[in-house]
């Protein structure tokens, strides 16, 4: 008896660690950790694990042990970085995934298999899993996730597939329909898994589509002005000789004044209103052009400071990401307030792209902000598109930092260009 009990007890120790292994690799494959220290993730873990194994040795497989598995499942996926939507899901799956394998174990038909449930529904999960991060999430679209509706209907599939197996475990069906129709109903969740990434990877492509339309708009607005700055020279130069006509005579009558205010007026001409910015290099300044002008308009003050070489090896693309979505989310977020105010700033110095952005802004809590959780929550219409921004900063190794204080969100990026 107590032999029994013993190995029983080995049992369900050493399938525990499995278990938990299992969710660590799952969550690890489709949410992003972030920057948290090893130890705490030994913590987290080390806490589902006991909480679990503590809940099936006195409840075993019941509804108050499926429940401390999810509340478990739900806490650790907490401590991973994404929008809610996506742990969610995440959650239910896995939990719809080990209820299933548990499930379809219990009717077994073996006597000795179903003596050893908790290694055979191990085991199943394991292949569950083993299926589900065959195709895992590339780590920049970890962090990413479809629209709340989407989510919203995946999540749905796992919830129905649950209270199948619920039905299931009080029903009066045969054993051998019931573990085929666990086995189809996990089949099916394993197949939505493949309609997640079809979905993602559609979805990521939407957005680089809306950034080249973007792009395609800003080369056609510096365009414009190109052909407006070249019709000003060609005005100037048809004039020419009436201009230096004039000159001439006020600099024989001795009026240095009337001279340097004729010049003035000839420079006045040549400025193109809408040009804000020229450095030579095309892609910069119709981006910047384009998004400044917008800015000019929308705001009460607008204010440069944009010194940068001509010859810069930037990707465009990156580019525009961190550019594009940063004075975005700055004019919405400043379009809200009394002051309306925008503050921009570009230079290279030694080798060191350095950004400095001010927008006023409000709702926003006053220190530090954590991007993460900007881009969730969105507050006063920050947060659109930070996390593209702080990969793109990423894979450049350069910093970001944003906070806000006396209303006003400042926002501080260095990348190198020796990386780029």
């Amino acid at each position: 008896m107590f032999y029994k009990m013993g190995y029983e007890l080995i049992v369900v120790l050493i399938v525990g660690i499995f278990h938990t292994a299992l969710l660590k690799k799952v969550l690890d494959t489709f949410l992003s950790a972030g920057d948290k220290k090893g130890l705490t993730w030994r913590i987290v873990f080390a806490g589902y694990y006991l909480l679990t194994t503590a809940a099936y040795g006195i409840f075993h497989v019941s509804f108050l042990y499926e429940m401390c598995n999810l509340a478990g499942i739900i806490g650790v996926t907490c401590f991973y970085r994404g929008t809610w939507e996506k742990k969610v899901w995440i959650s239910l799956v896995f939990f719809c995934m080990d209820t299933g394998s548990g499930a379809a174990a219990s009717f077994v038909g073996s006597e000795t298999i179903r003596m050893q449930q908790s290694a055979v529904s191990a085991l199943l999960l394991l292949i569950c899993v083993a299926v589900v991060c065959h195709i895992p999430d590339p780590k920049e679209s970890r962090e990413k996730a479809l629209d709340k509706k989407q989510m919203f209907l995946l999540s749905v599939i796992p919830m129905l597939s649950v209270m199948v197996f619920r039905g299931l475990l009080y029903g009066s069906i045969d054993r051998l329909t019931t573990v085929f129709v666990c086995v189809a109903v996990l089949a099916l969740n394993l197949c939505v898994f493949s309609l997640y990434h079809i979905l993602l990877k559609n979805y990521v492509q939407l957005r680089e589509q809306d950034i080249y339309k973007q792009q395609t708009i800003a080369y056609q607005n510096q365009f414009e002005l190109m052909q407006e700055s070249q019709n000003r020279i060609r005005a100037l130069r048809h004039d020419m000789k009436n201009h230096v006509l004039a000159l001439e005579g006020l600099v024989k009558s001795s009026k240095p004044d009337k001279v340097m205010e004729y010049l003035a007026s000839i420079q006045e001409f040549m400025n193109n209103p809408s040009e804000h910015i020229y450095t030579g290099n095309e892609a910069l300044d119709s981006l910047l052009n384009f998004k400044l002008q917008r800015a000019k308009e929308e705001l009460k003050r607008v204010e440069t400071d944009i010194v940068l070489p001509e010859k810069m090896n930037l990707h465009s693309f990156d580019f525009n990401v961190i550019v594009g979505n940063l004075l975005d989310n700055a004019i919405a977020a400043s379009v809200r307030t009394d002051e309306r105010f925008l503050k921009f700033s570009m230079r290279m110095e030694n080798g060191i792209l350095f950004l400095y952005m001010v927008n006023s802004c409000k709702g926003i809590p006053e220190g530090v902000c954590e991007i993460r959780r900007l881009s969730e929550k969105s507050y006063a219409g920050h947060g659109i598109g930070l996390t593209n921004v702080q990969r793109i900063v990423e894979k450049y190794h350069g910093d970001m930092e944003m906070h806000c204080k006396d209303n006003c969100m400042e926002t501080e990026i260095m990348l190198y260009r020796k990386s780029m």
